[in-house]
């Protein structure tokens, strides 16, 4: 013979459920926030490019271009006392925010 369930057990049962539906939302929320977002990975990958292209090209100078409403700006300054390297420095931002900055050692050609 089946036993109904008390109100006193059903109310028990619902707080538990909603105790943990709470956690389950916070944990999902703290892990959206802390993912990067897809605008931060292309600017990312927009910098890496640029910074690629740059050592391929052999472009030492300073510029600063706008792709896709991300301004991207590149400076290059000499590493150290060292006058065959360079620091190349990629800051990509949108509407004053940044969005990623990238740093690479890069040789110059001995050619130059």
């Amino acid at each position: 013979m089946l036993k109904a369930s008390t109100l006193l057990e059903a109310i028990v049962a619902m707080v538990i459920i909603l105790v943990i539906f709470t956690l389950a939302i916070g944990i999902s929320s703290n892990v959206l926030s802390a993912s990067p977002s897809i605008k931060k990975q292309q600017a990312q990958a927009m910098a890496d490019g640029l910074i690629a292209s740059s050592i391929s090209e052999e472009n030492w100078n300073d510029e600063q271009m706008t792709k896709d409403d991300v301004v991207l700006e590149k400076t290059v300054l000499p590493y150290g006392s060292y006058s065959d390297l360079v620091v190349i420095t990629v800051t990509a931002s949108q509407q004053g925010k940044q969005l990623s900055q990238l740093r690479q050692i890069a040789k110059k050609s001995s050619h130059e």
